[in-house]
């Protein structure tokens, strides 16, 4: 039977727990589930995106590796507050989850989802960041089950799921997450490298037969010319042609250009996935020109964190390369700073500390 982590997700919250779900976010009881049914995909979708590249695969790895899923036997006292053995309550425990989700794609997430269902922002990030630690529970509980832990084992788990994610995902999110390269095609190809290589890993005899074959191939074509007229080696030049004009037997050096080789964009990749989530998650919690000013020392650090990654420093093929992957973080934090910039003297907070970075990273994007 197909693995369907949508619905395992839906019946974990099903019933009782959907509608004190809904009560502790100030969502109507009779509307909680279809809500519920909305902001799933949107989370399983977040980490299809994140296991369709080896670094994030790697990330997710690890965290389902140390995670504790007992928290889906007690959703009920985690929702009223009762916190788990760790002392926390599925609000703190998304809070932790939403950043390495969504990302730079928070903000743009939650407007969509508000404008989709009709509740307001307070609601819907409620409901998105308590739900967040119960899909992870799920997902984590069920790589567990099957074994499925290693990054390349967890692409294929969640790859699996694209369509399913893809037919529930409303297409308005769709966009907004950077989800349709994923859902179009990449992390079925993913998963197709994924599961050959665990089966190529799991049938040495795939290399074996086709040795054996060669072998045979080799020792007839031996004995064949073996009764042939000696013929005349063919003499391997290296790097080396003949100039045009030369005598033929005049073979000339040819230099041939070295081609630089790129750096590897693993780190930076990261440190810019911690760079921008830090970022959005301290953008996401102001409300005021007080809370601007609280926030005003972590964007200051973003924005350093940024400058000591290097990227200036980097050759232009590696800069346009990580052009295309901040992209979705510009688009995201240019729409978060267009609404915070709303607020009464918050731009002019901000605006000194966030600005001088973004305008550097939308060169960077062209």
């Amino acid at each position: 039977m197909a693995i369907n982590l949508l619905d395992m997700v839906k019946s974990a919250v099903a019933g009782q727990v959907a509608e004190q779900l809904g009560s502790a976010v100030g969502i109507d009881k009779s509307k909680a589930s279809s809500a519920i049914d909305a902001v799933a995909p949107v989370l399983l979708g977040s980490l299809l995106k994140k296991a369709s590249t080896p670094s994030g695969a790697s990330d997710l790895s690890k965290i389902f590796k140390e995670q504790d899923t007992s928290i889906l036997g007690n959703l009920g006292g985690l929702i009223g507050g009762g916190g788990s053995s760790s002392g926390m309550d599925l609000m703190s425990m998304g809070a932790k989850f939403l950043p390495m989700l969504l990302g730079s794609s928070q903000g743009s997430v939650i407007s969509a989802l508000v404008k989709l269902l009709g509740f307001n922002d307070k609601s819907i990030t409620g409901l998105i960041t308590m739900l967040a630690p119960i899909v992870m529970s799920v997902v984590g509980k069920q790589a567990k089950s099957m074994g499925a832990l290693d990054p390349s084992a967890l692409t294929s788990l969640l790859g699996s799921q694209s369509n399913l994610i893809s037919n529930a995902l409303p297409k308005e999110l769709s966009g907004v997450m950077g989800l349709a390269d994923v859902l179009g095609g990449k992390a079925n190809a993913a998963v197709k490298t994924a599961t050959q290589a665990t089966q190529e890993a799991a049938n040495p005899l795939k290399w074996l037969l086709p040795l054996g074959a060669l072998a045979l191939l080799g020792f007839l074509g031996w004995q064949f010319l073996g009764n042939k007229p000696e013929e005349k080696a063919v003499q391997k030049v290296d790097q080396k042609v003949v100039k045009p004009g030369v005598a033929s037997d005049v073979v000339a050096d040819v230099k041939l250009p070295s081609v630089p080789a790129l750096p590897d964009l693993t780190d930076i990749k990261k440190g810019l996935d911690s760079t921008f989530g830090g970022l959005t998650q301290a953008l996401g919690g102001i409300t005021d020109v007080d809370t601007a000013k609280g926030a005003l020392s972590k964007i200051e650090d973003a924005a350093k964190a940024y400058e000591g990654l290097g990227i200036d420093k980097l050759p232009a093929a590696a800069q346009t390369g990580l052009g295309s992957f901040i992209k979705p973080y510009v688009n995201g934090l240019k729409e978060l700073l267009e609404k915070l910039y709303i607020i009464p003297g918050v731009k002019d907070v901000i605006e000194p500390a966030i600005g001088p970075m973004l305008t550097t990273v939308s060169k960077l994007v062209g």
